[in-house]
């Protein structure tokens, strides 16, 4: 079976991440150091990385998609495809623009 490879913002912005796939219907389950959660979703194939480098990760494709700050891929220089942007931030601050990058190809 084919899986999607899918990085997701490890640190602050993790909780609120697996809270917008839980509102999707996706439960993520990761313990405080793992880098490579699990998912109730036997299609997707998850690993925790920096926002700073997950364009170069979608870009060389060790990724087939992530979620990054649009400033991420900007000053990384990365040729990568949004596909849509959600809009959500760590609790108790305000929504900042995040989008879901793709390699062009």
């Amino acid at each position: 079976m084919n899986k999607l490879k899918l990085g997701l913002p490890k640190g602050s912005l993790q909780e609120s991440t697996f809270e917008l796939f839980k509102k999707a219907g996706i439960k993520i389950y990761a313990s405080d150091r793992s880098y490579f959660p699990t998912c109730d979703d036997d299609e997707l194939e998850i690993m925790l990385v920096r926002s700073q480098e997950m364009a170069k990760y979608v870009e060389d494709g060790a990724f087939d998609a992530g979620i990054t700050g649009y400033d991420w891929i900007s000053e990384s220089g990365a040729v990568v495809k949004e596909i849509c942007e959600l809009l959500y931030a760590k609790s108790g601050f305000r929504p900042v623009r995040w989008v879901l990058a793709v390699p062009n190809n």
